[in-house]
């Protein structure tokens, strides 16, 4: 019997969302911590990353996403420097769990949107897993920033996806601004793009997913920060781009813009 084929219909490809979360962001609280000093929250937080979430993570990406990585030595300098990676957002879970595989005994950062943090009863525990909430708090995004180089500093990696929405294996690159890239241009350390690529496999309906590094990709001395971060962002959208486009070989789930609404457009 042949299968019925997944079809998904967007308007923007930009601004859709497809994680199916439906989530209200709520603001953070200004007491909300991106570092904490604790030595016992610290520690729980150490043991709960790599003791528990990391090897439920590999299990979860090897035998149930079918992840594996193609070309893993291309980031390998990066585990001496620390890094920001860039990826495309087209999973729930590995684009959650891949970035934290990369070195058994390093820890990765995730920024997230807000509505991440405004599950209940959650909060603490993503923050121990390493997610960093954005904020439009200005007292907030100073801690934010803090945060960002202070990891970066202790060679730690950060992982970022500039197209900001889930749409669950799409295989090609959304367009996205340079906005996310400040950073890049702010901390100067290396900079890498991270694809993920859908193939088919021989047994199973689900893809396999194949994870692309590119880089490094590091901001020039002679532009400022504005500059620099478009600049990276072009050296990060291509590069994903092309390993879109040779490796992303199989649509599970087929992604159709909707036609205009033609009321509207004659009103």
């Amino acid at each position: 019997m042949k299968q019925k084929e997944k079809i998904i219909y967007y308007n923007d490809l930009k601004n859709d969302d497809f994680s199916g979360t439906h989530i209200k962001a709520k603001p953070l609280e200004d007491s909300f911590k991106y570092i904490h000093k604790n030595p016992f929250w610290n520690l729980a937080a150490a043991g709960l990353y790599f003791l528990i979430a990391k090897p439920c993570m590999l299990f979860i990406t090897k035998c149930i996403c079918h992840q594996k990585y193609a070309n893993k030595k291309v980031i390998k300098q990066a585990k001496k420097t620390g890094a920001i990676i860039y990826g495309n957002h087209t999973t729930k879970l590995a684009d959650s769990f891949v970035p934290n595989l990369l070195f058994p005994f390093k820890r990765t950062y995730i920024i997230a949107s807000p509505e991440t943090m405004s599950i209940k009863g959650i909060q603490r525990l993503l923050a121990m897993l390493g997610v960093m909430p954005l904020t439009e708090k200005l007292s907030l995004k100073k801690k934010f920033l803090h945060a960002m180089r202070t990891h970066l500093q202790k060679k730690k990696m950060i992982t970022i996806y500039p197209e900001a929405h889930i749409w669950p294996y799409y295989t090609k690159i959304r367009p996205y601004d340079d906005g996310s890239f400040k950073y890049a241009a702010l901390f100067e350390h290396p900079v890498y793009a991270m694809t993920t690529c859908y193939q088919k496999r021989k047994l199973g309906k689900k893809p396999k997913i194949i994870t692309y590094f590119d880089g490094p990709f590091y901001p020039k001395p002679e532009f400022n920060t504005k500059e620099n971060a478009a600049y990276l962002r072009d050296l990060c959208y291509r590069a994903m781009v092309d390993r879109a486009e040779k490796y992303s070989t199989y649509e599970y789930i087929k992604y159709v813009q909707k036609e205009p609404d033609k009321e509207k457009n004659q009103a």
